[in-house]
């Protein structure tokens, strides 16, 4: 599915010239296609925590750790972290431990969903990251960054041996779902190309009060009492982060 949804997304490419900068740039490109690799990666790990069915528990928490990714990249390179930065992170360990550790969330699957979260919210960090690196090149970096999540969920399919081709069922969700995401990436490199990293990244991590939403109307998915207070709390430390 992921790789349906990545190449799908190219629909967007008119939108892209539209918006974006068309710049040969050799190192801008290979920049996203890296980001592109390591958001795809982050998107296979994604879908399989959701397939948990506990999307509530999984949406905040991967946001929490793609929203952090950007702050410690600058934190590397001699940046100081503000108080409602280091708030931020602290609320999303607490919401991290809370979603694990209560009621039902004891449970071997809640865990393995937690850890796949992270998975996918480091990958989606250095999709971030890696794609504001290359936005001056613009539709170039867009087209190289779905080509490198393309190839990187096809390596993926045939090193685990699950089949590349989704079933028929799932095609209308994924003309859907790569419309969407496609735009979605053209959005993301017009704002971290034309502002800063820290501010376009960690608003767009602000994505898991829909998807929580959505999954409670579509889905009747239920939280336990702690395990919705930890998602809560997650998108507390989102908008802690991204205020600062």
């Amino acid at each position: 599915m992921a790789i349906g949804v990545e190449l799908v997304g190219l629909v967007a490419l008119p939108f892209a010239f539209l918006l974006l900068p068309l710049k040969l740039d050799p190192v801008a490109a290979l920049l996203a296609f890296g980001g592109g690799a390591a958001g795809g990666l982050g998107l296979i790990a994604f879908y399989r925590a959701m397939a948990l069915n506990l999307i509530g528990v999984v949406a905040p928490i991967t946001a929490v750790v793609a929203a952090a990714a950007p702050i410690a990249i600058g934190v590397a390179s001699g940046e100081k972290l503000h108080a409602g930065q280091v708030a931020g992170i602290a609320v999303g360990l607490v919401a991290i431990a809370l979603i694990n550790g209560g009621g039902r969330t004891a449970s071997q699957d809640t865990r393995k969903a937690v850890g796949l979260a992270i998975v996918a919210g480091i990958g989606f960090g250095l999709f971030f990251i890696l794609f504001h690196a290359g936005s001056p090149a613009g539709v170039t970096a867009f087209v190289s960054g779905r080509m490198g999540s393309a190839v990187a969920a096809l390596c993926f399919a045939l090193i685990s041996r699950v089949s590349p081709v989704p079933g028929r069922g799932a095609w209308w969700l994924i003309a859907l779902g790569g419309t969407l995401d496609g735009t979605g990436v053209v959005l993301y490199l017009y704002a971290t190309f034309h502002g800063l990293l820290s501010l376009s990244a960690l608003l767009t991590s602000f994505y898991p009060a829909f998807t929580v939403l959505c999954a409670r109307l579509f889905l009747q998915e239920r939280l336990s009492p702690i395990q919705l207070s930890g998602a809560l709390l997650a998108i507390v430390a989102i908008a802690l982060i991204a205020a600062t």
